[in-house]
């Protein structure tokens, strides 16, 4: 018995030790949340060297783009370059202000071209916002760093988030006057990421079926002050992660000795 519970603590230690150090390196968690109805930007007071991307530049046409266009500030410096691109005229499902242009991810407005479009980051960032216009719960952010995917989330939990409140009513249809109550079915809201404890330098747009994943005024950050907005979903500290495998490693150890069989249960992480 003795040899026995050796060797399920050193096969525990192998197996906590492989979990810790085959953990992405830049693994994070991001706290998600949503500003106030009719807010169409992010509270640039709270950010760190922000930087906002509005689709209304006159050199970016409309349509389809492969390529798609590199993302410069005033002064010159590259933020970052966006690739498999579709920038469409204002209309009821968006545009912020309800004018200029706006970033969709579209099967059929693309042709049938356009699955996932990328935004690539010179420097690595702890913030994203935008304003999510027309939305569903098929939209799919992936947030990366050097490669490796830190996050991927689905705006379901926003859909649902914005179905529970009192005042759901006021995030739903296109609150600009040029299409002031257009397109009442959807929910339209400023959504924030913060990366909490780490940061990114890819973010990935995928819509999941034959809808559209209409957006607005990207803005990244490479800091923040606070996180502002209602919180949709907070993030599951690092250490928690670490804690569980701990557990997994003495569950793993005592199992031996009691030599019970128990069912499997499955975690399922977003």
């Amino acid at each position: 018995m003795k040899s026995l519970l050796i060797k399920s603590a050193i096969a525990s230690g192998v197996v906590l030790s492989l979990a810790t150090f085959t953990r992405p390196v830049m693994a994070t968690s991001f706290t998600v949340s949503i500003e106030d109805p009719t807010v169409q930007n992010a509270q640039s007071s709270n950010l760190v060297n922000a930087r906002v991307q509005n689709f209304d530049a006159s050199a970016l046409t409309t349509g389809y783009s492969t390529t798609g266009f590199t993302w410069a500030d005033d002064a010159g410096t590259n933020i970052g370059s966006y690739t498999n691109t579709l920038i469409v005229d204002k209309d009821q499902y968006g545009g912020a202000g309800g004018t200029g242009k706006y970033f969709d991810v579209d099967t059929n407005r693309s042709g049938g071209k356009q699955t996932v479009s990328t935004l690539n980051l010179t420097t690595a960032q702890s913030y994203f916002g935008l304003w999510w216009s027309a939305g569903d719960a098929n939209n799919v952010l992936t947030f990366l760093s050097q490669g490796q995917v830190v996050q991927t989330m689905t705006t379901k939990d926003v859909v649902n988030y914005i179905a529970n409140l009192p005042n759901k009513a006021s995030y739903y249809s296109n609150p600009n006057s040029a299409f002031k109550g257009q397109n009442s079915g959807e929910p339209y809201a400023f959504i924030n990421f913060y990366d909490v404890g780490g940061t990114f330098d890819q973010v990935q747009f995928t819509n999941v079926g034959g809808t559209g994943f209409e957006s607005d005024n990207h803005t990244v950050a490479t800091g923040y002050k606070s996180i502002t907005g209602n919180v949709v979903v907070k993030a599951v500290p690092e250490s928690s992660s670490l804690l569980g495998v701990f557990v997994i490693g003495f569950v793993g150890a005592t199992s031996v000795l009691t030599g019970r069989v128990k069912k499997k249960s499955a975690l399922q992480l977003s």
